[in-house]
């Protein structure tokens, strides 16, 4: 079967179901996990001036924190683009866990040794246990999302590797309206407008199996890219425009339209992966110095965004917030800095015997 549109889906069944021709290395890919570790940063660089509306440097912050709301969604379609058109066992899901779990551990252990050191921190003996409840460090949180994700990767991926396109795209579709149309109506409104019980979905697994259906069936064009990158500045305009609509007048300003599940940054997330991959695909094509650049510094993110907290406090410490100078000059300087002091830590760490394991490949 043939769909007609951007998609594009395998002859039969069987071909379906074959193992993924996910490249190894993709360079698209490298160039999303980039933007989406900067978007990271810029978000916690950003974050403390959100709460001063009425201050004159608001609106730079609004527009930082809107425009990186994509950068978890883009982290789990990434994850699903590489891990759902392969087959899994027991064994590589259990070394996937494991591989995240040690390092959650470890660099749980690390932050606690940072903040104990610099400002005390809570006993020595009770950091397993709190380390078992939760993220001591805001950031880590993703990494206890993505161990138990790593679970249902195989229900997902089975799905995705023998059940006809259109099908998923049904699958998806009710994914995202149980998962980001009604929830966030209901919140918005205070009602709850559709009885129906959406609580089985939930928004992380939806980006997982778009991020498949978008990298294995969705054609690229450069039309089609300039239109989901349009699509993206308009639903990320939309974002920033609502958030201060609707928190001018609050006591307190709604984070409403940042959260991962709202509706623009849903379609902001996958206008963003179909065409920063054209973009960066193009690139690569025509100057294979940048393919490899992006591999270098893809290479790197992981490290950027486990490293990245304490380098922001350091530069805090010297004085140099997200406020030390103009928020629109004073947010990507920074981001600039401590991208490149956890890029150079990170390099070095990987390329030390005995450390490597702290940031794996």
């Amino acid at each position: 079967m043939t769909l007609s549109g951007p998609f594009t889906e395998p002859t039969s069944r069987s071909s379906a179901s074959q193992p993924s021709r996910t490249p190894i290395q993709d360079v698209s890919l490298d160039a999303l996990r980039i933007v989406a570790t900067l978007m990271v940063l810029l978000i916690h660089i950003s974050g403390k001036g959100f709460a001063g509306i009425h201050l004159p440097h608001w609106w730079a912050i609004n527009t930082w924190e809107s425009v990186s709301r994509v950068c978890v969604p883009l982290f789990f379609m990434i994850t699903g683009a590489l891990l759902l058109p392969r087959e899994h066992s027991v064994k590589s899901i259990l070394k996937r866990a494991w591989r995240i779990l040690y390092v959650l551990v470890a660099w749980s252990i690390i932050f606690f040794t940072y903040l104990h050191f610099r400002h005390g921190s809570a006993p020595v003996d009770t950091w397993l246990d709190s380390i078992a409840k939760g993220p001591v460090i805001g950031h880590l949180w993703y990494l206890y999302a993505l161990i138990p994700a790593y679970f249902v990767i195989p229900v997902l991926s089975s799905f995705h590797r023998n059940t006809a396109l259109p099908m998923q795209v049904l699958v998806l579709a009710v994914w995202v309206l149980g998962a980001s149309m009604i929830p966030f109506l209901d919140r918005f409104t205070g009602i709850v407008r559709l009885g129906l019980d959406f609580h089985f979905f939930y928004i992380y697994p939806a980006y997982i199996l778009a991020g498949a259906i978008f990298y294995r069936h969705v054609r690229m064009t450069p039309a089609r890219a300039a239109l989901a990158f349009l699509i993206w500045i308009a639903a990320t305009g939309c974002t920033a425009f609502f958030t201060w609509f609707y928190s001018k007048d609050l006591p307190v300003n709604t984070e409403l339209f940042y959260e991962y599940f709202a509706p623009l940054v849903v379609i902001a997330t996958f206008s963003l992966f179909y065409s920063l991959r054209w973009f960066a695909s193009f690139l690569a094509d025509r100057c294979p110095g940048s393919g490899r650049a992006l591999t270098f510094f893809g290479s790197l993110s992981f490290g950027v965004y486990l490293i990245h907290p304490a380098i922001i406090w350091e530069f805090e410490g010297q004085g140099y917030a997200w406020n030390f100078t103009n928020p629109w000059i004073a947010v990507p300087a920074l981001l600039l800095g401590v991208s490149i002091v956890s890029g150079a830590i990170t390099w070095v760490v990987r390329r030390t015997v005995g450390l490597r394991w702290l940031i794996p490949g």
